[in-house]
């Protein structure tokens, strides 16, 4: 698994001094959200407060759910460090849908987002699965004559350095 950046700020943050253990963090199974972490049941209310006002501070969104927080921060462009495998076909699809019918859906954007750094985390296969599931989705949205979401190519290639 690969550590991105957003991954390790997550981690320095729940590393702080506090509970008996280190919280989990793990990715959500929710689409929505990037990590989950079973914090709440580590610590105090104030405790809690006082990471979820720190995360808040450094731009992540945060939602309580049986007895987890999920976690989720926009993200524009990939963050560092997020992916270095292979791009394959289905990659090179939903880029060439994107170049070809810009997108405009921001919210939808922010869920793409989320589906795609998981998938990078656990992998090619993962990331390619991904791809393809995307692919099928945004041409029957085409079809439909709706908008794409608006994901930054950077998800479908390697970065340029």
């Amino acid at each position: 698994m690969r550590i991105n950046a957003f991954r390790r700020e997550l981690k320095e943050i729940l590393s702080a001094p506090g509970p008996h253990r280190t919280p989990v963090l793990r990715r959500s199974l929710l689409d929505d959200w990037l990590y989950a972490t079973d914090l709440p049941a580590l610590c105090g209310e104030n405790e809690k407060q006082c990471f979820l006002d720190e995360l808040s501070a450094k731009g992540w969104e945060t939602m309580e759910a049986e007895g987890w927080i999920q976690l989720r921060k926009p993200a524009q462009e990939p963050p560092e460090k997020w992916y270095e495998g292979f791009f394959g076909p289905e990659a090179d699809c939903c880029r060439s849908l994107l170049e070809r019918h810009p997108g405009s859906d921001d919210k939808e954007a922010e869920r793409v987002q989320c589906i795609l750094i998981k998938a990078a985390e656990e992998g090619e296969k993962a990331l390619e699965a991904a791809c393809a599931g995307l692919h099928r989705s945004w041409a029957e949205r085409l079809r439909k004559g709706e908008q794409l979401p608006a994901v930054h190519p950077a998800y479908f290639r390697a970065r340029k350095e």
